[in-house]
């Protein structure tokens, strides 16, 4: 029934008394759902999407959304200008915005676009708490406010430290005695358990088990009992060890994983081409060789096996790439990385990682403009190897992307990074719950 502006007041009640009650309650449900709203989750665990639709606006009008979170600098901000289709909405997975501080189409762009506002913080805003305003007719008035927390984890997990055997190393499950496979996690150059930690939650939470196996301690003070300081012969047998200790488990199925990042990706192939016993590795921003150590002895392998030292590729001017930095100019050690391969052409194949030994399926994730080392055309030649031996790989590679391609899109990154990550984060996990035979994958 169409109402004009000329219809009388009292024939409008008239028409209104004789309409069914039914039809007249479902026609004012119609009404309130018309109304402007913010359809958004108040919670999301991390890694997963969040679905942001307004709906209820007027066709033509222009919609400011914006999200603020608190960081460490300050109040971070982002936002975009839409303007509203026919349907009344907009969906910030489908709509392309006006104007904002990413370009097109891109469901995580007002998250991960966030940048510092030089603004102070307000109090009420929690860490971990994206705040999301739309303000209809970017008036500057906000129709709707909306809180999301960022879930580190979800349901009750429970950490086991396992002791000198491995030190500082950490089990990380869901509670429970049921025997889960278990997924060993490798961080970086940093040397401590950091890069763990921030993953172990979201494997956790999503029904692995977690052992975070930190391999070697930084010098920067924040050291741990028992690991050494220097990136220098560090042994493969760490994950031997590992495995020899989850088999022990009766909590632990037989269906053991590794994930490593940049030199912890490098450990995973190395350590999987030598070591029987693993299902499945994925390997963020690889190698495909070893490389030179640092710390203790400049002149030696960052692997030993079996107490021998690895064959390694060379750096050639890293002490160069690193004084730049005190003259304050960027830093790109990724010069020394190809310096040192291509004046050293004898000592690639040695150094090689034989990956067409890893019988195991192998995910990789690259970019091409890595700026720490080339980890696009080195995870290519990890494919190329494995393909050739008929080996299942999975390879994703970023033209345009850099080196931190872990973790999830609700921090501060460049576009192409934010793709990957929202691309590789849940192929990640699909992947090992397929190879290391999960339950209930949680994406």
């Amino acid at each position: 029934m169409e109402l004009h502006p000329s219809t009388p007041l009292g024939e409008t009640h008239r028409m209104a008394h004789s309409i069914p009650i039914a039809l007249f309650s479902a026609l004012t449900a119609v009404t309130a759902l018309a109304e402007p709203r913010l359809v958004a989750p108040d919670e999301v665990l991390k890694g997963d999407p969040i679905m942001m639709r307004v709906e209820g606006v007027e066709p033509g009008d222009r919609v400011l959304i914006t999200c603020e979170r608190r960081r460490r600098s300050g109040l971070y901000r982002s936002g975009g200008l839409f303007i509203v289709g026919p349907e009344g909405t907009i969906d910030i997975a489908a709509d392309r915005p006006l104007v904002a501080t990413w370009s097109g189409v891109d469901a995580n762009g007002l998250f991960w676009s966030i940048r510092d506002s030089g603004e102070p913080v307000p109090d009420d805003l929690a860490p971990l708490v994206l705040r999301v305003h739309v303000d209809i007719d970017a008036d500057g008035e906000v129709e709707m406010t909306r809180e999301i927390a960022l879930l580190r984890s979800t349901g009750t997990l429970i950490e086991t430290p396992i002791g000198d055997a491995l030190p500082g190393a950490f089990l990380l499950r869901p509670q429970g005695d049921r025997p889960l496979p278990c997924v060993i996690l490798l961080g970086g150059s940093e040397c401590n358990d950091s890069a763990a930690r921030d993953m172990a939650p979201r494997l956790a939470s999503r029904g692995f088990a977690v052992l975070g196996l930190p391999y070697c301690a930084s010098a920067r003070g924040d050291t741990v009992k028992g690991l050494p300081t220097a990136f220098a012969e560090l042994p493969l047998e760490t994950l031997e060890a590992a495995l020899t200790w989850l088999s022990a488990r009766p909590d632990i199925s037989d269906r053991v994983g590794i994930w490593g990042v940049s030199k912890g990706a490098e450990f995973a192939l190395l350590g999987a081409s030598k070591i029987d016993g693993f299902s499945a590795i994925v390997a963020i921003a690889p190698s495909d060789v070893a490389w030179q150590g640092w710390g203790a002895d400049e002149t030696t392998s960052s692997w030993s096996w079996r107490g021998k030292p690895l064959p390694y590729v060379p750096y050639l001017g890293m002490g160069n790439e690193f004084a730049r930095r005190n003259r304050g100019q960027p830093v790109r050690i990724r010069t020394a990385h190809d310096a040192g391969r291509l004046s050293h052409p004898t000592r690639v194949e040695p150094a090689r990682i034989r990956v067409e030994e890893i019988d195991e399926p192998v995910m990789l994730v690259a970019g091409d403009a890595d700026t720490v080392w080339d980890s696009g055309d080195m995870a290519r030649n990890i494919e190329e190897a494995r393909t050739a031996a008929g080996l299942e790989t999975v390879l994703i590679v970023d033209a345009d992307a850099g080196h931190y391609l872990s973790g999830d899109v609700f921090a501060p990154l460049n576009e192409p990074e934010a793709r990957v990550r929202a691309e590789a984060f849940p192929r990640m996990v699909r992947f090992f719950a397929e190879h290391l035979s999960l339950d209930s994958p949680q994406n």
